[in-house]
């Protein structure tokens, strides 16, 4: 009679299948949050309309800190359509500002159409 545990084979079997789940874990890619730059067509970021905050439409004055979409909002062909009327910007690109008054603090990180965060 061999001195071969039958179990043991079975034993190194089932600790093996279950540190597979951790080791897909380790060797997974990172996963990161994206935020898409808002921008305003022709019509809106002409004159002194850029001057205006993208979100309430207040004065900035020197308050100006760049608009920022989520995913939601700024993946495709949604990351193309103003800000502020929703038409296609086009080759116009002129990026959205938001003032203090809608950026103050954390709220500067939010997608400017939702409120939601855009990292």
């Amino acid at each position: 009679m061999s001195n071969h545990c039958p179990d043991s084979s079975r034993r190194r079997f089932l600790g093996l299948a279950a540190a597979l789940p951790f080791a897909g874990i380790l060797s997974a890619r990172m996963a990161f949050a994206q935020h898409f730059p808002a921008k305003l067509c022709n019509n809106c970021g002409f004159g002194s309309k850029k001057d205006n905050c993208a979100k309430c439409g207040k004065w900035m004055g020197n308050t100006k800190m760049p608009a920022r979409l989520c995913g939601d909002h700024g993946f495709g062909s949604k990351g193309d359509n103003c800000v502020v009327c929703g038409k296609w910007v086009g080759s116009a690109k002129i990026p959205a500002m938001i003032g203090n008054c809608c950026g103050f603090g954390s709220k500067k990180d939010n997608c400017v159409i939702c409120g939601k965060w855009a990292p």
